[in-house]
């Protein structure tokens, strides 16, 4: 009986644009339908009424984002800079989003500076809330970010927001030089 092997060069050249098909596939539906990763777990940091922590928490949420892919940079597409520029974590103390999730259909995201450091304000704060596909369901407005912080309120009612639904709050901090912190948070109402 004669030894063939399993593949022959043939039969690896027919096979192989059949076996790069679903990469393509992939590749082109996550260009035309990109779709938000929560993350593991439940994707959301909990927070009671009062802003205190009450369960789980995303390491992710809440923090700056080194770099946003083309969606994310869409959504702030009117502040005319290089949103995966060089920032400055440093000048902001804290954001964060309350209660979380919410069982009322109100929150507050609040986020702050940091008191005492040489800032280089006055900074700019504007923030957009999005479902899962980066569709804009809430756009807060270019907002002056005091030294006491900024709380804004969120009515995911009136935007639409569906219950035991995921949701992400992408926020920008900018001042006369640019760049100062970007980052998101993830929310959802029972």
């Amino acid at each position: 009986m004669p030894n063939y092997p399993l593949f022959s060069t043939n039969m690896r050249r027919r096979f192989l644009p059949l076996l790069l098909l679903p990469t393509l596939w992939s590749c082109s539906t996550s260009d035309s339908n990109p779709i938000i990763d929560f993350g593991e777990g439940e994707g959301i940091t909990y927070r009671q009424g009062n802003n205190v922590p009450t369960g789980p928490r995303d390491y992710t949420d809440w923090t700056t984002d080194a770099t946003w892919n083309k969606q994310e940079r869409a959504l702030f597409a009117d502040a005319n800079l290089d949103l995966n520029g060089p920032q400055r974590p440093e000048l902001i103390a804290y954001t964060t989003a309350y209660p979380n999730p919410t069982w009322s259909g109100q929150a507050s995201w609040a986020i702050g500076p940091r008191t005492g450091s040489a800032s280089g304000g006055p900074f700019t704060v504007r923030a957009v809330l999005v479902n899962r596909q980066y569709r804009a369901m809430l756009r807060i407005a270019p907002q002056a970010l005091v030294v006491s912080g900024l709380t804004y309120a969120l009515d995911y009612t009136k935007a639409g927001l569906e219950p035991r639904e995921l949701y992400r709050l992408y926020y920008l901090v900018t001042d006369a030089s640019g760049l100062v912190y970007k980052g998101h948070g993830d929310v959802k109402v029972e």
